[in-house]
């Protein structure tokens, strides 16, 4: 090769080095959500996609910040660990104490009104008191607030669906369900069924379901646009659309 081509091809040689960098910049400024794939929340369809309302929000909140993200559906136990540990960015999981010392608080989504589910033909008090040896169902490593986490009188039934324990309620398997009402909504939706058929009693009002971001491996610049994007939805309505309105 000729001296004179020499800075030509050193030239077009860094560019193609600097073009293959790029990708993987551009990648690795995606704020990586794991999301508990828990109906309707989070969930994947039959042809593969990942729907539910928290999969709204995120690509919501991807749009109005402008910060790209990646999607990954986790059980509840893994989110925690990924959170904790720094191999995921951000989250959505109920406030608690635990949590709020392993990861970071950005901001409040919404309140969610926690609920005691029962048969519309039963008759029994709907308190953890009163269901004292009787069999409670409840999503998989949710938190559901200290009084339940700390009871150690009723009969917890883990359970990976609102929908199988709605079953199991039908069947007379279990005396009640520990939900949020979000959840409980949606699955009677889904079910043609009416919350008449059911009676319940509040548990706990106004939980707060968190955006949390990791502590370690985070960008609190990413976080700071998107609590700027949930201000926003707050504001404009979209996220109680999300939550409460009509399902699709």
């Amino acid at each position: 090769m000729s001296l004179f081509l020499l800075p030509r091809f050193a030239r077009f040689f860094g560019a193609v080095l600097v073009a293959a960098a790029l990708p993987a910049f551009a990648e690795g400024t995606r704020a990586k959500f794991s999301v508990p794939e828990v109906w309707p929340w989070a969930y994947e369809t039959e042809n593969g996609q990942k729907n539910g309302s928290l999969i709204k929000l995120t690509s919501r909140l991807s749009e109005l910040s402008g910060v790209p993200v990646s999607i990954e559906l986790r059980p509840q136990r893994r989110v925690l660990l990924e959170i904790a540990s720094g191999d995921a960015d951000f989250t959505f999981l109920f406030q608690s104490p635990e949590l709020d010392e392993k990861a970071v608080p950005v901001l409040k989504v919404m309140n969610v009104n926690l609920l005691l589910l029962a048969a519309a033909d039963t008759n029994y008090p709907l308190d953890l008191t009163s269901l004292a040896n009787q069999r409670v169902a409840y999503i998989r490593g949710t938190y559901l607030g200290e009084a339940f986490t700390n009871n150690v009188d009723i009969i917890k039934v883990p359970i990976n669906s609102v929908g199988q324990a709605i079953e199991l309620l039908m069947m007379g398997r279990i005396a009640a369900i520990l939900a949020s009402d979000h959840n409980i909504l949606r699955t009677l939706e889904s079910r043609n069924m009416k919350f008449r058929q059911f009676r319940y009693q509040q548990h706990v009002q106004g939980q707060p379901a968190m955006l949390y971001r990791s502590r370690t491996g985070s960008d609190p610049a990413q976080a700071d646009k998107f609590a700027r994007a949930l201000e926003t939805m707050a504001e404009s309505g979209e996220l109680k659309d999300i939550f409460f309105g009509e399902a699709e």
